[in-house]
């Protein structure tokens, strides 16, 4: 074995060297990987509670300044604010049924139930309409000491109508028959009615005369511009469309011609639409009025009880066997008989 010289510095470990000792053959690693991430992680969520207790704290120090806009205190919208509820709602064990019925009978007024229903149909209420009704409402509620009514605005699916018309076509007999592209369809065609599509305006009903009056629509309808022939398809059941096909009535590419009446109205739209049938009239049959009518001796709205032979219903087409998913198909023009148009603007 040679000596080192006095002046020589021992070596340093290798890889002779024996295993009791360590040799370092690599630069030392994190103790846990992501070792950084970790650390920051470890701080925010030190922080975090600070700025949670900071904020309580500004709520409860300054409410005034997170009220909204339709005047409830903030706190009405904590978890825990249901607690001022009594216990006797909606399960009250607090009146007896004779004291409820005694407090039913003597709080009501006859003269403000006449004035308030008088005042809910003054005006329209569509949908998406008349806020103002609802700002009365509310303000009536808070004076008989609900003071946490509030006004909630959701975001909904609904269309109103641009303009509309209903029109019955006829061919024209001094035209020749031509399948030249270039004739003139109003030459072709001439109009042989045409639906007002307004109800009668009453001067015992002030109402009927209204500027913003709802128009005849359905609600959830497609836009578009028909011309087709129609079929009257009875009350738009589905055994009323099956009965046609049985007959060997074409119905695609048609307008179905429908009564009010045994179903809901969406229902006898979305089965002419999967018929391939291109657009829908929906009437009522003043044969439905059953007994209460004007030729049974009664005097129709607003002197009586029967029915104003120019009222016409309004609702909407919804699916609502589809769980309100709205499927409409895009109504093509045809040449035909009958020719619809209507225009919507959405606004959901």
């Amino acid at each position: 074995m040679k000596k080192h010289h006095s002046n020589e510095k021992l070596n340093m470990a290798d890889e002779r060297t024996p295993l009791i000792q360590v040799v370092q053959i690599r630069p030392a690693r994190p103790r846990y990987p992501h070792h950084n991430l970790r650390q920051i992680c470890t701080i925010v969520l030190a922080i975090a509670p600070l700025f949670v207790a900071a904020a309580f704290i500004i709520c409860l120090a300054l409410p005034n300044a997170f009220n909204g806009d339709d005047g409830a205190d903030w706190s009405a919208h904590l978890p825990w604010s249901g607690g001022h509820i009594s216990r006797a709602w909606p399960q009250s064990n607090g009146l007896t049924y004779e004291e409820l019925q005694k407090l039913l009978s003597s709080t009501p007024s006859a003269d403000k139930a006449r004035e308030w229903s008088k005042y809910y149909t003054s005006g329209p209420h569509l949908a998406g309409k008349n806020l103002s009704q609802a700002i009365w409402t509310k303000e009536r509620w808070q004076e008989f000491g609900v003071s946490q009514s509030l006004i909630v605005d959701y975001d909904v699916y609904v269309n109103y109508p641009l303009g509309h018309r209903l029109a019955l076509l006829e061919k024209n007999k001094k035209s020749k028959r031509d399948n030249s592209v270039d004739i003139d369809f109003r030459e072709t065609w001439k109009v042989k009615y045409e639906a007002s599509l307004e109800e009668d305006v009453l001067q015992e009903d002030g109402t009927s005369g209204l500027q913003d009056r709802i128009p005849t629509f359905h609600g959830y309808s497609a836009s578009g511009n028909v011309t087709a022939p129609y079929v009257f398809v009875n009350y738009g059941h589905y055994r009323d469309y099956e009965e046609l096909l049985a007959a060997n009535v074409s119905l695609a590419g048609k307008i179905a011609l429908i009564k009010y009446g045994g179903i809901f109205r969406g229902l006898k739209v979305k089965r002419a639409q999967e018929l391939g049938m291109v657009g829908a009239v929906i009437y009522t049959d003043p044969g439905d009025d059953g007994e209460v009518t004007e030729h049974n001796g009664n005097e129709t709205y607003p002197k009586g009880p029967a029915r104003e032979p120019s009222s016409v219903q309004r609702g909407s087409t919804q699916f609502l066997s589809k769980f309100l998913i709205f499927q409409f198909n895009r109504l093509t023009p045809f040449s035909g008989t009958l020719n619809i148009e209507s225009h919507r603007c959405g606004t959901g």
